[in-house]
């Protein structure tokens, strides 16, 4: 076997390895920022005795207090039709799912993009949306094309539960 017969089997090992090292340092780089953030949670469950608790320095939000989750401190509602993301201190109720912010494991906002949307694809791809990531169970979505609400209020929400 000369150098050139072994020159392709070189290149696809080269190949393997490095798609292996670019697969490891990505995810590494993924549960670091994730890693980050659960600190800055535990540190704001400290700072309320290990109660997982929406920190908001805003007006509350009109609404009666839940005897679960406590005051409602932001509303977020639908566009169309009745319903509405209510933020409670300890919880949120979206579309009649009940989530204590202690089941919750990360949030992430996404901004969305300016502009006319002209098809099905660029309205998903471009609406600011947030993220609830629950321990169990499905992911809950609140979309700015369903919900009325603005970047600041839901970073404001996103930053007071510490994420």
């Amino acid at each position: 076997m000369s150098l050139s017969d072994l020159f392709p089997m070189i290149f696809f090992l080269a190949i393997i390895v490095a798609f292996i090292a670019f697969t490891v340092l990505y995810f590494k780089a993924f549960y670091s920022g994730r890693a980050k953030r659960q600190e800055k949670v535990e540190e704001q469950r400290k700072r309320h005795g290990g109660e997982c608790i929406l920190e908001w320095s805003g007006p509350l939000a009109q609404g009666a207090a839940d005897q679960e989750f406590g005051n409602l401190v932001v509303v977020i509602p639908k566009k169309r039709g009745d319903g509405s993301a209510r933020f409670y201190e300890k919880g949120v109720i979206v579309d009649q799912k009940r989530v204590p912010y202690s089941e919750v494991k990360d949030i992430v906002y996404l901004k969305g993009r300016p502009g006319k949307k002209y098809t099905l694809k660029s309205t998903m791809r471009d609406s600011a949306v947030m993220w609830i990531y629950r321990r169990k169970g499905s992911t809950i979505g609140i979309r700015d094309f369903s919900y009325s609400f603005d970047d600041q209020t839901m970073e404001t929400i996103k930053n007071g539960l510490g994420y």
